[in-house]
């Protein structure tokens, strides 16, 4: 079981960067979340009609989760209006692991072998290092708001993390979270692009969005799922072997460059990742 997931959660990284890139490419970004919150809202409010209620214990840990991805969500374009794909994508995503365990230990009691947490810490500052460029240069605008971003994502992982685990269904938690925060990040998509002809301006762009949405729901779907047995770091190093994939999209069509530093990092969080399944 463990092995199976820990397969699933590498496939989710992949997923991962794939629509972390779209929302990348697009030429509007708060507009792209409002399309991915479209299949959220859809998918979720179906869901919730047919699933279970969570158990009662899971309920602070919807609410928390649905204000802390609200804000990632809004935290996370504007990194991506402040700085490279290829810069910004690793420092949000390399920061959450140490964080997520971190967490985990202080709020949920897990404790890691040493040889774990020594993969995770690789994992991210290997993360991390990927967003170098230029030496140690960075945007003075971006890098705060990506910080900020990798906070919220572990802020949201951790509360997942511990209220999967008390809702007696995974699904069902999913479902309310996202169902509770799509609805609000629609509701302001809405406002702020003048109604519903200018939120579905252009078929494809929203088709696209649309697809995007059911890429990241299949893989955080698949997260929630493997917290229920793997602990939190261990999830959240592995999940954010994404960031080598999402360098790997940044050089194939984004023209961002391939340097051997990088090649250099994505090596760092391979040796990390398998440190942290011996």
């Amino acid at each position: 079981m463990e092995n199976l997931f820990v397969a699933l959660v590498l496939f989710s990284a992949i997923l991962h960067a794939s629509w972390n890139a779209l929302l990348h490419l697009s030429a509007d970004r708060l507009w792209q979340w409002g399309m991915m919150a479209v299949p959220y809202a859809v998918i979720s409010g179906i869901a919730v009609t047919v699933l279970p209620l969570p158990a009662q214990a899971s309920w602070p840990y919807i609410a928390a989760s649905t204000l802390l991805q609200f804000a990632y969500a809004f935290a996370l374009i504007k990194a991506y209006r402040a700085g490279d794909f290829g810069q910004i994508y690793p420092i949000a995503r390399g920061l959450s692991p140490l964080l997520i365990a971190g967490g985990a230990f202080l709020f949920a009691g897990e404790s890691l072998h040493p040889l774990a947490l020594g993969g995770i810490g690789l994992v991210s500052v290997g993360i991390i290092s990927l967003s170098f460029k230029n030496g140690l240069r960075f945007s003075a605008q971006s890098v705060p708001a990506a910080l900020l971003t990798g906070v919220f994502i572990a802020g949201y992982t951790v509360v997942d993390g511990m209220g999967v685990r008390l809702a007696g269904n995974a699904f069902s938690y999913i479902a309310w979270v996202y169902l509770l925060w799509s609805i609000p990040l629609l509701l302001t998509v809405y406002r702020l692009r003048g109604g519903w002809n200018g939120l579905f301006w252009q078929r494809v762009m929203a088709a696209k969005g649309m697809a995007a949405g059911l890429v990241s729901l299949t893989a955080y779907g698949i997260v929630i799922n493997a917290l229920q047995y793997l602990p939190m770091g261990m999830v959240s190093a592995l999940r954010e072997l994404s960031s080598i994939f999402a360098v790997a999209m940044g050089w194939l069509f984004m023209q961002e460059k391939l340097t051997l530093r990088r090649l250099l990092a994505c090596a760092l969080v391979s040796i990390g990742a398998v440190l942290i399944r011996i």
